[in-house]
């Protein structure tokens, strides 16, 4: 029979599992943003718009309801179910990202891609308590306030107060919105706005390259990295001095 102490290795080895077993997978899943009509023999038309998103199957369910090209913008009707749970040592949420690009020449004329009467269900299994959106690589394309603002983007009935992540030195354009001061319950959906409610994306057509930027919502702030780790070995830690020795 002998005895020893728990090492930093064997901790570091559980907190590794605990962190892997929780995070998220990669099933990706592409969906082109097309819709249908009708043609001058009234037989149906698929129409693509060029564009296409990209999101992770694991951690949000996607539909896309409507889309038009409206004069020279994109106009997409979309519904979110949220299904990954929470961190288990963090209680937090992983963000979901979803990708927009221009997969066709001919959707270079689009300069702006507005989400409208997008729905975003919580079935995650917890309450949320704030929403972010995000742009990122956005060199070639931001959140147009005023547009957004015209458009009636409210966050009530869930979230009384709006705040915008403004490019330094503007006042029409964002990188990120965050809605707070409310919550969404299990089980229920938040509607941004709905009937001329949109989130107005805004994409450079000066930029010879093609469009592409990625949409980052998350419920709740992310936890940085560092924090997780300090917070899983704080846990193992406490549980190390707590048991004393081990006996084999």
């Amino acid at each position: 029979m002998r005895t020893g102490r728990v090492s930093v290795s064997a901790c570091c080895a559980v907190l590794a599992l605990l962190l892997s077993s929780s995070s998220v997978g990669a099933a990706m899943a592409t969906m082109p943003l097309t819709w249908w009509t009708i043609d001058e023999y009234f037989n149906p038309v698929e129409v693509d718009s060029g564009w296409s998103v990209t999101y992770n199957t694991d951690v949000v369910e996607v539909a896309v309801d409507a889309v038009s090209l409206e004069d020279d913008y994109l106009l997409i009707q979309i519904s979110k179910d949220f299904v990954y749970p929470p961190n288990p040592i963090t209680g937090r949420f992983p963000a979901i990202m979803v990708d927009f690009v221009q997969r066709l020449d001919d959707a270079a004329t689009v300069s702006s891609i507005r989400i409208a009467d997008e729905s975003i269900t919580n079935l995650t299994g917890a309450v949320w308590t704030d929403f972010h959106w995000a742009v990122m690589n956005h060199g070639n394309a931001w959140f147009d306030v005023p547009a957004s603002g015209d458009f009636g983007i409210q966050p009530a009935p869930h979230f009384q107060t709006q705040i915008w992540s403004l490019v330094d030195g503007t006042t029409d354009r964002a990188t990120g919105l965050t809605l707070v001061d409310g919550l969404v319950t299990k089980g229920s959906s938040y509607y941004p706005g709905v009937d001329d409610s949109d989130l107005v994306i805004h994409v450079d057509l000066s930029d010879p390259n093609p469009m592409s930027f990625t949409l980052k919502e998350y419920p709740t702030p992310e936890p940085g990295t560092m924090a997780l780790l300090g917070i899983g070995l704080g846990i193992l830690a406490v549980g190390g001095k707590r048991r004393g020795t081990v006996t084999v």
